[in-house]
């Protein structure tokens, strides 16, 4: 008599057969085969997506969407420097991974975010003299 233990999925709640679990690299839990193969995520998004529509004021339409979307963008795009008070270095803010480290603008070090490996955009060190 074959007997299936099931056990209870730390990420999800669901219940699934334990000789299916597996261990996901980026949550570093053994996770059920629908976590795993990001299906959870992808409904959650979903639901949020719906969440948010269901919050918008009324007469928003398609086209309030999509200006959104391209302020979100414009956002992402605007570096995000801070002047450090008695040095010349600056406060940069990586827009990828939102990391804070320190940016020599006259020197231009470091050229990438030190957390995420993503280039530090250009910035003009005529206003900074």
């Amino acid at each position: 008599m074959l007997v299936i233990v099931k056990a209870k999925c730390k990420k999800c709640g669901n219940e699934s057969p334990a000789d299916q679990f597996k261990l996901h690299y980026a949550m570093r839990l053994m996770v059920c085969p629908t976590c795993f193969s990001g299906k959870t995520d992808q409904l959650k998004q979903k639901q949020e997506a719906i969440k948010n529509v269901q919050n918008k004021p009324p007469g928003w339409d398609a086209e309030d969407i999509y200006l959104e979307k391209f302020h979100n963008m414009k956002q992402k795009d605007k570096p995000q420097f801070e002047k450090i008070h008695g040095t010349k270095q600056m406060k940069c803010t990586c827009h990828k991974c939102k990391f804070e480290f320190k940016y020599d603008p006259f020197v231009k070090r470091p050229r990438n975010c030190p957390y995420c490996n993503e280039d530090v955009p250009r910035m003009n060190t005529y206003n900074l003299l």
